[in-house]
């Protein structure tokens, strides 16, 4: 991983702090997504994308939160992150793109750019 410089606010910060506020070397990023469904997904067809989804997050050591919604399901959204301390990374949220634009009830993928986990994009921390 590579580390990221200490600029600005977080050079008064020694390792200890940096690591409890999730900042510098330590931060942790996730994007989100939003899809878009056609036809409306019923219960099974929902349950069939879902538990696709999972096993391919989990084969990358990723976490989703969110996704959904009152069925019929006609769009949902949430985030995608690393399981445990960690970044999710651009390869990972190419992998999730592509596994999902390839899915034939998926009609819109929309995927966020990395973003810090815990402070989103404020910088001014």
């Amino acid at each position: 991983m590579s580390q990221t410089p200490l600029t600005g606010k977080l050079k008064r910060l020694n390792r200890r702090q940096r690591k409890k506020l999730l900042v510098g070397e330590f931060q942790e990023l996730v994007f989100d997504v939003q899809l878009s469904f056609n036809p409306p997904l019923d219960e099974s067809a929902y349950a069939d994308l879902l538990d696709g989804f999972i096993a391919l997050t989990e084969s990358r050591h990723l976490v989703i939160g969110g996704f959904g919604g009152s069925l019929p399901l006609l769009e949902t959204d949430g985030l995608v992150s690393k399981w445990g301390p960690g970044s999710a990374s651009e390869a990972d949220r190419q992998a999730v793109q592509e596994w999902l634009e390839k899915r034939p009830e998926v009609s819109q993928v929309q995927l966020g750019e990395l973003v810090d986990g815990w402070y989103g994009t404020d910088q001014a921390r």
